[in-house]
Protein backbone atom coordinates (compact mmCIF):
# COMPACT_ATOMS: atom_id res chain seq x y z
CA UNK A 1 0.00 0.00 0.00
CA UNK A 2 1.30 3.34 -0.65
CA UNK A 3 2.64 5.54 2.04
CA UNK A 4 0.23 8.57 1.17
CA UNK A 5 -2.58 5.71 1.53
CA UNK A 6 -2.06 4.27 4.42
CA UNK A 7 -1.24 7.73 6.02
CA UNK A 8 -5.14 8.27 5.20
CA UNK A 9 -6.16 5.02 6.54
CA UNK A 10 -4.70 5.19 10.07
CA UNK A 11 -5.71 9.08 9.96
CA UNK A 12 -9.12 8.35 9.21
CA UNK A 13 -8.99 5.34 12.16
CA UNK A 14 -7.52 7.89 14.56
CA UNK A 15 -10.13 10.27 14.28
CA UNK A 16 -12.77 7.76 14.65
CA UNK A 17 -11.02 6.25 17.78
CA UNK A 18 -11.93 10.02 19.81
CA UNK A 19 -15.16 9.42 19.56
CA UNK A 20 -16.41 13.27 18.49
CA UNK A 21 -19.98 14.28 19.44
CA UNK A 22 -20.24 16.96 16.31
CA UNK A 23 -18.71 17.54 13.05
CA UNK A 24 -18.27 21.44 11.94
CA UNK A 25 -17.32 23.19 8.64
CA UNK A 26 -16.72 26.90 8.93
CA UNK A 27 -16.32 29.33 5.43
CA UNK A 28 -15.31 32.47 4.79
CA UNK A 29 -16.59 34.94 3.00
CA UNK A 30 -14.57 35.21 0.05
CA UNK A 31 -12.47 31.63 0.84
CA UNK A 32 -10.28 32.20 -2.67
CA UNK A 33 -9.35 35.77 -0.89
CA UNK A 34 -8.31 33.63 2.71
CA UNK A 35 -4.87 33.31 3.10
CA UNK A 36 -3.78 30.23 5.34
CA UNK A 37 -2.20 32.19 7.72
CA UNK A 38 -5.90 34.31 8.47
CA UNK A 39 -7.89 31.40 8.42
CA UNK A 40 -4.99 30.44 11.37
CA UNK A 41 -5.77 33.20 13.20
CA UNK A 42 -9.75 33.32 12.45
CA UNK A 43 -9.53 29.36 13.78
CA UNK A 44 -7.86 30.16 16.69
CA UNK A 45 -9.64 32.98 17.91
CA UNK A 46 -13.05 31.12 17.20
CA UNK A 47 -11.69 27.78 19.34
CA UNK A 48 -10.77 31.00 22.25
CA UNK A 49 -13.73 32.59 22.43
CA UNK A 50 -15.72 28.89 22.13
CA UNK A 51 -13.66 27.77 25.19
CA UNK A 52 -13.78 31.23 27.45
CA UNK A 53 -17.82 30.60 26.75
CA UNK A 54 -18.03 26.78 27.76
CA UNK A 55 -15.29 26.36 30.02
CA UNK A 56 -15.11 28.02 33.44
CA UNK A 57 -12.13 29.90 34.47
CA UNK A 58 -10.84 27.10 36.57
CA UNK A 59 -10.40 25.00 33.45
CA UNK A 60 -9.07 27.41 31.28
CA UNK A 61 -6.08 28.36 33.90
CA UNK A 62 -5.81 24.64 34.22
CA UNK A 63 -4.66 24.67 30.30
CA UNK A 64 -8.28 22.01 29.97
CA UNK A 65 -10.04 23.17 26.60
CA UNK A 66 -12.56 21.46 24.48
CA UNK A 67 -11.48 18.56 22.36
CA UNK A 68 -11.27 18.86 19.04
CA UNK A 69 -9.39 17.53 15.57
CA UNK A 70 -8.68 20.77 12.72
CA UNK A 71 -8.45 20.76 9.39
CA UNK A 72 -7.50 23.32 6.91
CA UNK A 73 -9.09 22.87 3.21
CA UNK A 74 -8.56 24.48 -0.04
CA UNK A 75 -11.52 22.68 -2.14
CA UNK A 76 -10.50 21.15 -5.29
CA UNK A 77 -9.69 23.70 -7.52
CA UNK A 78 -7.55 25.03 -4.69
CA UNK A 79 -9.42 28.46 -4.42
CA UNK A 80 -12.07 28.22 -1.55
CA UNK A 81 -9.91 28.28 1.92
CA UNK A 82 -12.05 26.64 4.72
CA UNK A 83 -12.17 24.62 7.76
CA UNK A 84 -13.81 21.39 9.05
CA UNK A 85 -12.84 20.12 12.79
CA UNK A 86 -14.25 17.86 15.43
CA UNK A 87 -15.09 18.40 18.57
CA UNK A 88 -16.49 17.13 21.81
CA UNK A 89 -17.35 18.55 25.02
CA UNK A 90 -16.11 17.52 28.53
CA UNK A 91 -19.95 17.28 29.85
CA UNK A 92 -23.28 16.42 28.43
CA UNK A 93 -24.56 20.01 28.56
CA UNK A 94 -21.98 21.00 25.87
CA UNK A 95 -23.48 19.00 22.86
CA UNK A 96 -26.28 21.64 22.63
CA UNK A 97 -23.89 24.76 23.88
CA UNK A 98 -21.40 23.26 21.34
CA UNK A 99 -23.80 23.14 18.31
CA UNK A 100 -25.36 26.74 18.83
CA UNK A 101 -22.19 28.89 20.05
CA UNK A 102 -20.18 27.84 17.07
CA UNK A 103 -22.88 28.83 14.61
CA UNK A 104 -23.17 31.66 16.45
CA UNK A 105 -19.88 33.08 17.50
CA UNK A 106 -18.33 32.25 13.52
CA UNK A 107 -21.11 33.64 11.67
CA UNK A 108 -20.98 36.79 14.45
CA UNK A 109 -17.95 37.68 15.64
CA UNK A 110 -15.09 36.25 13.13
CA UNK A 111 -15.50 39.11 10.97
CA UNK A 112 -14.00 37.16 7.94
CA UNK A 113 -16.48 34.14 8.69
CA UNK A 114 -19.46 33.22 6.71
CA UNK A 115 -21.30 30.32 7.37
CA UNK A 116 -21.64 27.63 9.89
CA UNK A 117 -22.71 23.95 8.97
CA UNK A 118 -22.61 21.63 12.59
CA UNK A 119 -23.43 17.85 12.06
CA UNK A 120 -23.96 15.64 14.63
CA UNK A 121 -21.23 12.85 14.58
CA UNK A 122 -22.44 10.78 17.20
CA UNK A 123 -22.67 6.84 15.66
CA UNK A 124 -22.21 8.94 12.15
CA UNK A 125 -20.59 6.61 9.40
CA UNK A 126 -17.19 6.49 9.00
CA UNK A 127 -16.88 8.88 5.98
CA UNK A 128 -16.16 12.10 7.71
CA UNK A 129 -13.10 10.66 9.30
CA UNK A 130 -11.76 9.89 6.55
CA UNK A 131 -13.19 13.04 4.32
CA UNK A 132 -10.54 15.67 6.40
CA UNK A 133 -7.67 13.37 4.66
CA UNK A 134 -8.72 14.10 1.55
CA UNK A 135 -6.45 16.51 0.45
CA UNK A 136 -3.36 15.01 2.14
CA UNK A 137 -0.92 14.66 -0.65
CA UNK A 138 2.92 14.13 -1.28
CA UNK A 139 3.26 17.91 -1.80
CA UNK A 140 1.24 19.17 0.81
CA UNK A 141 1.63 17.11 4.00
CA UNK A 142 -0.41 19.53 6.59
CA UNK A 143 -4.04 19.18 6.33
CA UNK A 144 -4.11 19.10 10.18
CA UNK A 145 -4.38 22.45 11.84
CA UNK A 146 -2.14 21.63 14.91
CA UNK A 147 -2.39 25.17 16.11
CA UNK A 148 -6.03 24.61 16.92
CA UNK A 149 -6.34 20.60 17.63
CA UNK A 150 -6.33 19.61 21.64
CA UNK A 151 -7.06 16.33 22.87
CA UNK A 152 -6.69 15.52 26.63
CA UNK A 153 -3.93 13.31 27.79
CA UNK A 154 -5.16 9.81 29.16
Amino acid sequence: MHYLEKTKIDGATWVRQQNFWLFGTATFKDGSQTSDEQAIADATHFFNILDRKLLTRRELSEGIRLERLVFLEHGKLRANTHIHFFIKGNHLKHYRQIYHNSIDIWESRIQKGHSMLMKNNISADDTRSEYCWKELTEREGDVLLIECCYLKKH
